[in-house]
Formats: structure tokens, C-alpha cells, sequence
């Protein structure tokens, strides 16, 4: 049997831990974090409840205690004794003893908590109110770039409602702006906190790691922020390419850092010549010409950065005067001194990002630049004028330095200038054709030219074809940029409706064709085939339909007689496959002129991927002319198509089996193949093929060979392939 007091010690250890878990519920509701009140109320909510069932559960055990501890009464002399005995000493349990605390007081209690519950709700939801408006007003000082007034709101805006995720990730973005990247770190742990898989919070936190050159913790936050959102990873990939950037920068600078100290002053010294006062234009051409000696490396680039290099542009006493001042206005010596610096900068950013950055970031360039590229001038004017068309180039061969040109400049300005100066006849031409089409390859690029391609690029485009006064050599560059401009859906859609473009093109392939072998022309014409192949898939296009005939004759006659020019002939048939299967009237011109005989060659002896062009232009023709089927019957072309059953790629095994089912027209056809094991084949590709087109046109095949001989129906009942055939007709439309 237990010993009375130990169970009573036990007791009383209970009751005390159950005092201070009271306790410090109590002081944490009252004075704890949000978090930790968050938990808190949960736990108080849990508590009430079990107090609740413990209570109901006590009280209903009372009720059949106190009807089984009635004992019956003594028997007197007089009768029964209606004396009541209290077995319970009152001095060994006080009133004011806890142990004597009865339902009314635990109800009370309870009641208690939910009034507390209830007040911190209705004050949560006026301080989340106001921490809204002040986040309102703190977002209006931010993008005024009142940064300090705007991080002043956020905190003020936390005092009311602590665990707000977007007060949080403003103030890290604020001190972010003011590179306080140690206290941006601290807001990104609070956001995280309220919101684990917070992106924008990981986001920020490697932004801060990266203030703080801290590689690898800010890869970390950005490789976490993509686990919150699988989805963004292009843009994660774009801030990783970031770090790479920023580290690379880095390790550059101490490397130059370290030259310099071991006495490698390399350009260091010169910059501190050239900034003289009062010296004439001459001494600072030269300076500038000598000092472009010293940047061999990015060792030394580095040094011409971090030592100033770039801010030549802006407080150098000759070079920024006249930087700013009107082209026309200067001197053969002031242009020729700005010719050296700008190339002297040219070369300081070729192959080193983070000066590129800096270039485009110095204040008024992209104005300046501008101003001088647009200007006639004659002379040294002119030859600045190139220096400059240079360092726009050499800075859009780069990522970053697209992206800042795009950010930087007013782009419709700038693409007026580059298409007068391809239309010149010098060597800025060429250079600023390369410019264009350098930026034809950044997406953000292409979307900025939807709305407005047709007024801002396309005529010009189209004069500068139609120009015989403009350099023809910038031409193939000209039109490798709409090229890549086409890749865009919204852009093609509006390169194809254009007649004037088609015809241009049309007539460019047919005149420079005639010029082959010309270097020029062998380019002009690879690069209006490369465009027409991309312009030649949107097939819904009206425009396109007019222009099919005429593309169909050009195509086949490079086939037929430049077979030694490779790409063209590649890009023709691309075209033909494009072309044939929605054109009848070109089908027919290309059965007439020897275009079946063209392709049947090409599957025969051809490269693989000219041999997949050929099948689907076969396919058009064998659809629609019956000229292509008796030719392919009568020429042994039968067994080719066959061949490229076996093929690894879908795409041709499907275009294969249909044309292969058109060619069941001609009569003979089931007949012969019943005498091969194309059923067999033909129902194993049906089975276990991936693609629903190639197992929809594997089962026409199968169906017509039945339909049309007897044996090949024999055939696919003895390999049991009806069911086969069956399961194939939910890909039949």
C-alpha cells in the first residue's frame, strides 16, 4: 500500500508545476513576443479544454460518490440520529488553499482567459491596421528614395503588429538602399521567422550576404528561396549568375590590389597625371592614348575602376567639358582628345563586366553618347563617332551590359540612330549593325519592341534593304537581328503579316543568288532563308499564303542547282516543310518541276536532319498530288519510307507511316507490303509509341493496309492486333 504522505508529496509537485506553467502562460501573454503569444494562447486554449473534460468528468464522479458514501444512520433509543459527521479536518485544508478551489472558481478562470483571448484578437486587428497604413505610407517615402523616413514607418509600423511579413522585407529592402546590409540580415531572420518559406525574404537575405561579400551564404539564401517557389528559377539563376559576377569582381580587385602594393602601379600613376588642370587638349589625348597601353589585363582594368578611372567622364577638367558640350562647338584637338578617351574606356571594358556597369551607370553617358553618334559632323567628328558605335558594342557583347544599355538609354532614340548609321557607307556602319543585333538577343529587348515594332524598327529595316546606297556589307547583320527578333510569338505574328517584308525577302534570295559565289551574297541569302524559315511556321498567316508560291520556286531551285551551299540548301527544305503542307497550289508547281525527285534524293543520301525536312515536305505532296504518289511507288521509294520507320526520332517515323498511308492509294501498294512484316512493325510502334500523332498515323497505316489487301488483315488478326488497333482510335479526331 503507497505511504499516504508520498502520494500527497506527489500531489503537490503536480499542482505546483501546474501553478508555474500557469504562471508563465500568464507573463508571456502579457509581454512576449507575437510568436511566442501565438503559442502561448494555443496552449492556454489546451489547457482550458482539459480543465473542461476533467471538471465534467469530477463533477459527475461526485454526484455517485456522495450516493454511495451514504452511510445509514445510528439507531437511538429515541429513534434515528440526524447528526451529520464532517469527516474532513478544516484545519488541515484552509479555505484559502488551492486544493479548495471548487467549479466555480475553475469556470471563472477559464471565462477569464477567454476575455483575454478575445481582447488581444480585437487589439491584433487594430494594431494590424494601423501597421497597414503606416507600410502604405512607408512604400510612398521609398520610391520617393526617402529611404531613412521610409525605414522610420516600417519600424513604427512593427511596434503596432510584430509579426507582419511585408513590414519585415520593406525594412530589409530599405536597409538594403542604405547598405546596411547587417541590419537588413537581422529583418530577413524576423520575416523568416514569420513565414518560413517567405521568397522575398530569402531573396533579400542573399542580397545582404552579397552587401556584405559574402558569396556563398548568398548563394545558400537564393538556392533556399528557390525551394520556397520551384517555379522562379530563371530569375533565381539570374541572381546566382549575379554572385558569380560580384565574386569574380571581387577577386579581381584584390588581385590588383595586391599588384599595386607589390609596386605594379601600371595605370595608377597616369591617372594621377591627367588630372592636371590647365593643360592643353593634346597633353590629355596623348595621357589618354598611353594609359590604354597599360590595360593588357584585368589585373589592370581593375586598377583603372577602383582608382577612378571612370569618373574621368564626369570630373576630368578638359574631358568632361567638353563630353558635355555641343559636337559642333569643338575643336580638331578637343575631338580628337575625346576619341582617345572613349576608346581608352572601350578597351577597359572589353571582357570585364563590372566596369561595363560602371560605365553605364556614370551620369548623362547614355544622353552624351547619343548626341554624338546622331550629330553630321565631318572629319575627327567623324571618326568619334565610330569610337563611340564601338564602346556601345563592345558593352552589348555582354549579359549585364545589354540589360544596363536596355535600362539606360531611350531605345527608340537609340534605334533611329543605329539604322541612319547602317545606312552610311562607312565603317560605324558595320559596327552599329552588330549593335542591333546584339540587343535583338535580350528577351527584355524583344518585349519592348511589341507594341511599337512596326513603327520603330520594320520600315527602317525595309529601307535599309531596299536601300542600293547602303552598305551592303551590314546587310546579313540586318537581317539576322529581325531573325531574332522572330523568335518572339507576338513579333513573328507581326513580321508575317507584312507584304513588303515578304517581297523584300523574296526578292533579296532571287537577286543575290545570281550573285553566288560573292562572299557578301552567299551571307545575304543564308541569312533571308534563316528568317523566312521562322516567319514560314506561323502557316495561318494570309500575307504568307500569297507569298508561298513564289518562296516554294526560290527553294527549289537552290535545291536543285546549289546543292555545294549546305546551309542554304538546309534551310530551304525547312522552308519546303513549312511551305508544302498548307499550300496547295505550291504542291502542284513543285510536283511539276521535279521537287518529288528532289526529296526522294535527299531521303536516300542525305543528313538526318535535312532528311527530316524532306519526309514532311514529302508528306504535303503525297497528301494532295497524285503526281508525288505514282512517283514514289514507281522509283523504288516504297522501301526508303520504310527505312524510316526504324528511325530513333518520332517525329519522322510518324510523317513516314503517312505517307506511307497516303501511298495506299495507288493500288498495288497494300499488295506489296503485305509481302513485309510492316504490320508487325507498325503495331509495335502503335503500342509503344510516346507520341498520339505517330500512334494515330501508325494505326491509319495499319487500317488502310487491312482494308486493302486481305493478307495484311490475316496478318493483324494472327498478332492479335485488333485490340492494339482498337486502343489507337482515342487519338483518331
Amino acid at each position: 500500500m503507497a505511504d499516504p504522505k508520498t502520494k500527497d508529496s506527489k500531489k503537490l509537485d503536480e499542482f505546483i508545476t501546474k501553478v508555474d506553467e500557469i504562471e508563465t502562460l500568464v507573463k508571456t501573454l502579457k509581454y512576449g513576443e507575437d510568436d511566442d503569444v501565438k503559442k502561448a494562447m494555443q496552449k492556454a486554449d489546451e489547457i482550458i479544454a482539459k480543465n473542461q473534460a476533467q471538471l465534467t468528468e469530477k463533477l459527475s464522479q461526485t454526484e455517485e460518490d456522495e450516493e454511495e458514501s451514504k452511510e445509514p444512520l445510528p439507531e437511538t433509543k429515541t429513534g434515528f440520529s440526524k447528526t451529520v459527521i464532517n469527516k474532513s479536518s478544516s484545519a488541515s485544508q484552509p479555505p484559502s488553499s488551492p486544493q479548495s478551489m471548487g467549479p466555480v472558481d475553475q469556470q471563472g478562470f477559464m471565462a477569464a482567459m477567454e476575455a483575454d483571448a478575445r481582447e488581444r484578437a480585437e487589439r491584433r486587428k487594430i494594431g494590424e491596421k494601423q501597421a497597414n497604413e503606416l507600410k502604405e505610407k512607408g512604400n510612398e517615402e521609398f520610391r520617393k528614395g526617402n529611404y531613412e523616413k521610409a525605414l522610420e514607418l516600417y519600424t513604427e509600423g512593427l511596434s503596432h503588429l510584430k509579426d507582419h511579413l511585408a513590414l519585415w522585407t520593406n525594412k530589409a529592402q530599405t536597409n538594403i538602399k542604405l547598405c546596411r546590409f547587417e541590419d537588413a540580415l537581422v529583418d530577413c531572420d524576423w520575416a523568416i521567422r514569420v513565414f518560413q518559406n517567405s521568397m522575398k525574404a530569402h531573396v533579400l537575405m542573399g542580397k545582404a550576404y552579397m552587401g556584405l561579400n559574402k558569396y556563398e551564404e548568398a548563394r545558400k539564401a537564393y538556392k533556399k528561396a528557390l525551394e520556397c517557389e520551384p517555379s522562379k528559377q530563371n530569375l533565381i539563376n539570374d541572381y546566382l549568375a549575379e554572385v558569380d559576377r560580384a565574386e569574380r569582381s571581387h577577386q579581381e580587385e584584390e588581385k590588383a590590389k595586391e599588384a599595386f602594393q607589390a609596386g605594379e602601379k601600371g595605370p595608377v600613376a597616369l591617372l594621377q597625371q591627367l588630372q592636371k588642370k590647365d593643360q592643353l587638349p593634346i597633353y590629355y589625348s596623348g595621357g589618354f592614348q598611353v594609359l590604354k597601353n597599360f590595360l593588357k589585363n584585368n589585373e589592370q582594368k581593375t586598377l583603372f575602376r577602383t582608382e577612378g578611372g571612370f569618373q574621368i567622364i564626369t570630373d576630368h577638367p578638359c574631358f568632361s567639358k567638353c563630353f558635355s558640350a555641343s559636337p559642333r562647338s569643338l575643336s580638331k584637338e578637343e575631338l580628337d582628345m575625346l576619341n582617345s578617351g572613349i576608346n581608352m574606356f572601350a578597351l577597359a571594358c572589353e571582357e570585364n563586366e563590372k566596369n561595363q556597369e560602371v560605365l553605364l551607370l556614370t551620369e548623362g553617358l547614355p544622353e552624351k553618347l547619343m548626341r554624338f553618334m546622331e550629330v553630321k559632323i565631318k572629319g575627327p567628328g567623324r571618326v568619334l563617332k565610330s569610337s563611340c558605335v564601338k564602346i556601345l558594342h563592345t558593352v552589348t557583347i555582354s549579359v549585364v551590359g545589354r540589360s544596363m544599355v536596355l535600362q539606360r538609354f531611350d531605345i527608340p532614340r537609340l534605334l533611329t540612330i543605329v539604322f541612319n548609321l547602317i545606312r552610311v557607307n562607312d565603317d560605324a556602319a558595320l559596327t552599329a549593325g552588330c549593335v542591333l543585333n546584339n540587343l535583338a538577343l535580350d528577351n527584355k529587348f524583344k518585349q519592348q519592341l511589341r507594341d511599337n515594332i512596326e513603327i520603330d524598327v520594320l520600315p527602317a529595316f525595309e529601307n535599309v534593304l531596299k536601300d542600293a546606297s547602303s552598305n551592303q556589307a551590314v546587310l546579313p547583320t540586318c537581317v539576322s537581328t529581325i531573325t531574332n527578333l522572330s523568335n518572339d510569338v507576338v513579333i513573328r505574328k507581326k513580321l508575317t503579316d507584312r507584304k513588303e517584308l515578304w517581297k523584300i525577302l523574296v526578292d533579296a534570295v532571287f537577286n543575290h543568288k545570281e550573285k553566288l559565289p560573292q562572299p557578301l551574297s552567299v551571307e545575304l541569302v543564308e541569312a533571308c532563308l534563316g528568317l523566312m524559315f521562322n516567319l514560314t511556321h506561323e502557316q495561318t498567316s494570309v500575307t504568307f499564303k500569297e507569298f508561298s508560291l513564289p518562296i516554294c520556286k526560290q527553294c527549289l531551285m537552290i535545291c536543285q542547282s546549289l546543292k555545294h551551299f549546305k546551309l542554304m540548301v538546309s534551310r530551304s527544305l525547312g522552308i519546303l516543310s513549312h511551305v508544302l503542307p498548307s499550300s496547295i497550289p505550291s504542291v502542284d508547281w513543285f510536283c511539276d518541276n521535279g521537287g518529288v525527285e528532289v526529296l526522294m534524293f535527299i531521303l536516300k543520301n542525305d543528313e538526318s536532319i535535312n532528311r527530316k525536312y524532306a519526309l514532311k515536305a514529302l508528306t504535303g505532296c503525297t497528301q494532295i498530288n497524285d503526281h508525288a504518289r505514282v512517283f514514289i511507288v514507281d522509283h523504288k521509294g516504297l522501301g526508303t519510307l520504310m527505312k524510316q520507320l526504324k528511325s530513333e526520332d518520332e517525329t519522322v517515323v510518324g510523317n513516314a507511316a503517312l505517307c506511307l498511308s497516303h501511298c495506299t492509294q495507288i493500288p498495288k501498294v497494300c499488295a506489296a507490303l503485305s509481302k513485309t512484316d510492316i504490320i508487325k512493325d507498325l503495331l509495335v510502334l502503335a503500342r509503344d509509341g510516346k507520341k498520339s500523332g505517330l500512334q494515330q498515323n501508325c494505326a491509319i497505316l495499319i487500317a488502310k493496309l487491312a482494308q486493302g489487301d486481305q493478307r495484311n488483315l490475316e496478318r493483324l488478326r494472327e498478332l492479335h492486333g485488333v485490340d492494339i488497333l482498337h486502343d489507337c482510335m482515342k487519338y483518331l479526331k
